[in-house]
């Protein structure tokens, strides 16, 4: 069977529009309130993926990264890099806004 120029460039279209949606970055269309305050190391907090940890039942968002999906190539190593960044109280999360998902946008320092 063979699409009509019309149907091929629907497809095509809707897949640019969908993929693109897909890689902005959630900081870029963060929205509503953020709980900003000070930093804190979020010790005790556990890493869901390469980018999201969950802390006290709210999920954080580190701002600026863009880590595998879970499943995909490379996700576990990010979950594990993100975790023993967590256990290290090395770093520090500042919760700067809220994502389309309702979660905090977190931005990462490296604690003194």
């Amino acid at each position: 069977m063979r699409l009509s120029f019309r149907t091929r460039f629907a497809t095509i279209l809707t897949g640019v529009i969908v993929v693109s949606s897909w890689s902005v970055s959630s900081d870029a269309v963060a929205r509503g309130s953020g709980s900003s305050g000070s930093y804190h190391a979020y010790k005790g907090a556990k890493a869901i993926d390469g980018d999201t940890f969950r802390y006290g039942g709210e999920r954080y968002r580190v701002q600026q990264y863009n880590a595998p999906e879970l499943g995909r190539p490379g996700s576990r190593a990010a979950t594990r890099s993100l975790q023993n960044k967590i256990d290290s109280g090395n770093h520090e999360w500042k919760p700067v806004a809220r994502d389309v998902y309702g979660r905090s946008i977190a931005r990462e320092r490296r604690a003194d």
